[in-house]
């Protein structure tokens, strides 16, 4: 398996293998995050930068980002200095999860030299977003300018879609994803992020304060806009129905998405509401989740019809604890049309519509000291990683029938 940094996604793949019995074999680029792989994973973690600051390593990405553009180098030196670890070893099948494009081309020399199928995941693509943060980890210097980005966006779609077209199947993360990627591969599949049903579930927790909780990034108000939030809490204030005393906005969160918060309650003058935490570590974020009284899922802005499919996680997750999900603004995306569907909160472009929401939620936390959310069991199963799992096994043993 070849999926790059800290994923639960893929690390739940693998545990759900190897409890059926598989043998897994993870080739990964060296990260931060290397604790945290499975137990019964063979792993091999390939050094690919040999500079890790100063000057020295933005010579050295500058000069393997060219190498890459033209000759797809990341993926080959992947493929070279795996040879040694796989070789004399017998595979049924190859498995690559990615969010952009490597290490696809990896994946598929490896199926090709061994003559095994080659399954591919993809959780994020170019297209579904105008931002390029998603895919390079750092800008190349302005001198090279957008014709260089743009160029390296249509090569590697390229890559990627070569890929594809060889896939023996493609399972990805949102209804827009499958429609999108079919084009290339009609053994297109859903598998949504979900949750991991063994760390997320509902538990009963009272707090002192109406508690709304927001968990990951925002990159700006274009792709996650929280306007509507304050909006309505601006509004039950001067009502004098939420105060700083019985109401807390939780923000989990790193520097840049505070600076951009701050600016925002600054503007609707509700500093005193909110609060700023680091990224919760995974062991603790289900009770964390648990503590609050809404849960806040953020969607980029209605006009800005660009950024497509992007499921966050934290919905998933908000399922597996079953908590009430403010969804703003109704952008009639995918993550949109979940919650509708599921029926689990509110998902409103209208600030008094996500007032009355507050207020009724907030009246529930007021009588009982806590909120549930209104998922049946069955429902909220069907979100979890397991059920993913069980997509997965099926489309490849399925697919090795074939063989």
């Amino acid at each position: 398996m070849l999926p790059p940094a800290y994923l639960p996604r893929v690390r739940y793949f693998c545990s759900y293998f190897i409890e059926k019995g598989w043998e897994v074999d993870w080739i990964v680029e060296t990260s931060d995050y290397m604790d945290y792989f499975p137990d019964g994973v063979s792993l091999l973690a390939i050094d690919y930068y040999k500079f890790k600051k100063g000057f020295s390593s933005k010579i050295e990405w500058i000069f393997k980002f060219l190498l890459n553009l033209i000759w797809d180098y990341k993926g080959r030196f992947f493929f070279k200095n795996s040879q040694h670890f796989i070789a004399n070893k017998h595979y049924d099948v190859v498995f690559c999860s990615s969010c952009f494009t490597f290490p696809l081309t990896t994946a598929a020399r490896v199926a090709k030299k061994m003559n095994i199928p080659l399954f591919v995941d993809l959780r994020d693509i170019a297209e579904q977003s105008p931002d390029d943060h998603h895919y390079l980890a750092q800008k190349p210097p302005k001198l090279l300018g957008n014709f260089i980005i743009n160029s390296y966006k249509k090569i590697n779609i390229k890559r990627r879609n070569k890929v594809l077209n060889i896939a023996n199947g493609v399972t990805t993360v949102s209804p827009w994803h499958v429609q999108t990627l079919s084009k290339n591969n009609p053994r297109t599949y859903l598998i949504y992020n979900g949750f991991d049903e063994n760390k997320f579930l509902p538990e009963n927790i009272k707090t002192e304060r109406f508690t709304i909780s927001y968990f990951g990034r925002i990159y700006n108000e274009e792709m996650r806009n929280p306007n509507l939030l304050f909006e309505a809490i601006q509004q039950l204030n001067e009502k004098k129905i939420l105060t700083p005393q019985n109401t807390a906005i939780n923000w989990f969160v790193d520097r840049d998405s505070m600076n951009i918060i701050q600016k925002i309650t600054h503007r609707y003058k509700l500093d005193d509401f909110t609060h700023y935490f680091d990224f919760i570590e995974p062991d603790k974020l289900s009770d964390e989740m648990n503590r609050s009284s809404v849960m806040l899922v953020l969607g980029n802005g209605i006009v800005n019809k660009r950024y497509f499919g992007i499921m966050t996680t934290k919905l998933f997750e908000a399922f597996g604890t079953n908590r009430p999900v403010l969804c703003i603004p109704d952008n009639s995306d995918n993550l949109s049309e979940i919650v509708k569907k599921t029926h689990c909160g509110l998902v409103s472009s209208d600030a008094n519509e996500v007032e009355k929401f507050l207020l009724a939620v907030f009246l529930e936390w007021q009588k009982k000291g806590s909120t549930a959310g209104t998922l049946s069991e069955e429902l909220r199963m069907t979100f979890s990683r397991k059920k993913g799992a069980e997509i997965l096994e099926k489309i490849v043993n399925d697919a090795l029938k074939k063989q």
